[in-house]
């Protein structure tokens, strides 16, 4: 066969690894931010960002941040908001 095996054991296989890949990802995004807030524009312009570049890199973590919140019941969200507006600008793959 190919392609994926549809047992149920590797069906249980590919739901338990994205379910904990999107966790620890989650928690990985919220490291990054929490370092993130403690670095000054000028420190990220040090390493050669441009200030454009520092303000997307702050709007597309708090953005994730806001979804791992709401993801978590720690947040709300009012309005429809297209999370991974900022982020995808982050991926060169506009």
């Amino acid at each position: 066969m190919l392609g994926f095996d549809t047992s149920k054991a590797a069906v249980d296989a590919r739901a338990g690894q994205l379910a904990l890949t999107l966790r620890d990802t989650f928690a990985q995004v919220v490291t990054f931010k929490a370092w993130l807030d403690t670095q000054t524009d000028a420190q990220l312009i040090g390493l050669n960002y441009t200030q454009a570049e520092v303000t997307l890199l702050r709007a597309a973590y708090t953005d994730l941040t806001n979804l791992n919140n709401i993801a978590h019941a720690q947040g709300t969200q009012p309005a429809a908001s297209d999370f991974f507006w900022n982020a995808k600008h982050l991926t060169g793959l506009i």
